[in-house]
This record gives C-alpha cells, sequence and structure tokens, in this order.
C-alpha cells in the first residue's frame, strides 16, 4: 500500500530558504509532493524547479517571466498565475503544509491566504508576523493552521520555552553577528555598494534580509515575532552581539540558569527540524567535528554602533500600527537602495527621521489595527511617506 505524500508549497520557490526548503523535500521526494511554486524572476530557476519538482500551480509574480514560462513545454500540465486574485480563485488543492519564504511584503497575502488552504505555516517571512500579529494568529487558530517560524532565532526560542511558564523567564536574548562592518568606522561604509553591506560573514541570504542584517533592521522584526509569536513581554526582549553565529537565542531563567540552543549556520537544521516536527532521526551535525577552538563571545557594547536600535525598540513599544509602517518604510528604502537610488546610510537616517516625528508617533497612537483591511491601509500610507521623501 502506498503511502500517502505530504502535499507541500514553496512560497519564494527561487529565494535562499525556498531552494534550502526543495533540496530537503527532494532527499525525502518519497514522502512529499510539491503541489505548488510561488516566484519572482529567475526564470532559468523556476524552469528547473518545475523540470524536477513537477508542480500542479505555478505563480510568478513578474509578469515578463510569467509570459515567457507558460510558452515552455512541461512533461506534466501546470497551472501558471500571475494575478494573485485569479489564483485564489483557482487555487484548489488543501495543502499540509508551505514554506513562506518570499522576502518583503509580498509575502503578507500568501500567508493569509494559506491560512486557510495549509494545515501548517512555516514562516521564515518576517514581514507576514510583523505586519499580520495577532490578526494572522488568530485567522489561522480559527482554520486550524498552525504556525511555526523557521527562523533561527524563534525555532531555538520555541525549543527552550515550549515547556515552561512564561512566569519563569527573566529575560530572552536574541542574538546578532553585527553584520559586515562591526568592526568598521561608519565613515568607510556610510556610502558601500550592494556587494560590500550584502557580504554577511557568516549567513548565505538573499539581498533583502542581508541589508535589514547590516542595518540590524532584521533584530528589530525578530524582536517584534518574538512578542507575537511566544507574547513574551516587551521588556524581557533584548539583543547581543554574537559574531560566531553559534548561538541563536538564549533565555536567561528566574532561576538563574541560562538555556541557550546553538547549531551550525545553515538554515537547513531549522528547516528540516519543523519540517518533521523535531522528529528526525538521521544523524545531521558537524558542530564539534571540527578540531578548531568554538569561541563564543557575547557583547552589547558594540550594540551602540547601531544607531537604528534606539528607534526600533520604541518601535516595538508603540505596538502593531507602528510596526506595519515600520516594515513598509524600511522595505520601501531597501529597495530603492538595491536600485541604487539612495546611499547605504540613508536607510537608518530616514527611518529615524520619520520616527522622531511627532506626527508619525501620533498615528501610531491613534490608529488602531483590528482587520486586514487596516493592515492594508497602515501599508498605503507607509507608501505615501516614502513617496514624499
Amino acid at each position: 500500500m502506498a503511502i500517502k505524500k505530504i502535499n507541500i508549497g514553496v512560497v519564494g520557490s527561487t529565494g535562499s530558504v525556498g531552494k534550502t526548503s526543495l533540496k530537503i523535500f527532494q532527499k525525502y521526494k518519497k514522502q512529499f509532493n510539491i503541489e505548488l511554486l510561488v516566484c519572482d524572476q529567475n526564470l532559468k530557476e523556476i524552469t528547473n524547479q518545475i523540470k524536477v519538482y513537477s508542480p500542479k500551480y505555478v505563480f510568478v509574480n513578474n509578469h515578463k517571466v510569467y509570459k515567457l514560462i507558460k510558452l515552455k513545454k512541461f512533461k506534466k500540465k501546470v497551472f501558471f498565475f500571475n494575478n494573485f486574485f485569479l489564483f485564489k480563485k483557482k487555487f484548489t488543492s488543501k495543502l499540509d503544509k508551505v514554506i513562506l519564504g518570499v522576502p518583503g511584503l509580498s509575502g503578507l497575502k500568501f500567508a493569509f491566504f494559506f491560512t486557510t488552504n495549509s494545515k501548517e505555516l512555516l514562516i521564515a517571512n518576517k514581514e507576514s508576523l510583523v505586519c499580520g500579529a495577532s490578526i494572522l494568529l488568530k485567522k489561522a487558530k480559527a482554520n486550524n493552521c498552525k504556525i511555526t517560524s523557521i527562523d533561527s532565532e524563534h525555532f531555538c526560542i520555541k525549543q527552550i520555552i515550549k515547556d515552561k511558564s512564561l512566569n519563569e523567564i527573566d529575560s530572552v536574548f536574541l542574538t546578532a553577528s553585527g553584520g559586515p562592518f562591526l568592526k568598521k568606522k561608519e565613515s568607510s561604509y556610510s556610502r558601500a555598494g550592494i556587494a560590500k553591506v550584502t557580504n554577511h560573514p557568516k549567513w548565505s541570504m538573499g539581498g533583502k534580509i542581508s541589508v535589514d542584517s547590516a542595518t540590524m533592521c532584521n533584530k528589530i522584526f525578530e524582536l517584534i515575532e518574538a512578542h507575537v509569536l511566544f507574547n513574551i513581554p516587551i521588556n524581557k526582549l533584548k539583543i547581543k552581539i554574537h559574531k560566531e553565529s553559534q548561538v541563536h537565542s538564549a533565555v536567561v531563567f528566574k532561576n538563574g540558569l541560562v538555556h541557550m540552543v546553538m547549531h551550525d549556520t545553515t538554515m537547513i537544521i531549522p528547516i528540516r527540524n519543523s519540517i518533521f516536527e523535531n522528529k528526525f532521526k538521521n544523524h545531521f551535525n558537524n558542530f564539534f567535528k571540527s578540531k578548531k577552538n568554538i569561541q563564543l563571545n557575547f557583547d552589547e557594547m558594540k550594540l551602540s554602533k547601531f544607531k537604528i536600535l534606539k528607534t526600533g525598540y520604541k518601535v516595538l513599544k508603540l505596538g502593531h500600527t507602528a510596526w506595519i509602517l515600520f516594515n513598509v518604510i524600511n522595505d520601501n528604502l531597501v529597495e530603492k537602495f538595491l536600485n541604487k537610488k539612495i546611499f547605504f546610510y540613508e536607510i537608518v537616517k530616514n527611518l529615524i527621521k520619520i520616527f522622531n516625528q511627532k506626527k508619525t508617533e501620533a498615528y501610531c497612537r491613534k490608529t488602531k489595527v483590528k482587520t486586514i483591511a487596516d493592515i492594508d491601509k497602515v501599508i498605503s500610507y507607509g507608501n505615501l511617506i516614502v513617496d514624499k521623501l
């Protein structure tokens, strides 16, 4: 009797998280069926993925690539989409797991859609949890859709606190490598080009998240995610510079014990363990195989060089509206930088400027976010702010 395969969707299939996930599924292809792939504009990669994984549905965000891919011949019939509203209408499959690895705000609409069309969302897209927050979690709960973060930091926090009460926790530390400019003077990198900004010392990531790592904005998003996912009080959430990137999260308990989770700097570990729900039995650990000394350094002094953090904590405390606004404005500024329309230093400069304005703070305090429509309104407002810069 044939074993029923687990139906999978990969949103952001041609990106770093998507490709890592697909390699795992390919290795255990007898257990998984790739039903859906979602990509942006990498024609060569998505063409190859369709040949290898034979998905039933493919959503291509880029219209030019969509028109080109439709002209190609594949062994099995593929339903191609470029319009999201049409996709929602025509997509009829019920998926078991969806990897949400696409960067930026484009992941938000897929997150909400798959709370009703999947049993579990494995989220690497920070924007979904930052902007969707409790609204996304409530919608998922109402539809019996499990939400799992496959970011290494949140995956590790979950391992530490899953059997603990929040009352036992003194503080939760997210670790940050410090990015490519940790030991350099600001004057040497304020106008750095894309290649230098995205040259992360420890992780192999996409352009958007690499820029966020260099500015430290990614850590602000992760603080918000930790608060949303685990209901950890804001005053208990902290950051430590940990340049080795071996420890991904640390929890200090009131009894004096500190619990840390370590793993090699690869997304394979949190993704694979999340897919198999920590029941994976095959040996996969190179951590102590190296004969080199393993050093663990933790530092808060160097955090002072990241000017955005003060603003980030302010945003964290302001609540959901501020989270969305910060997310939208940062996404826009990063896109401008990656398109060579602004300098690197202008990302943080503009974020600080905007959130230091009294009208921004007033808007965040008076604007309540209770529905998906409310989220869309705040996103539109954020886009208007950037357009006026």
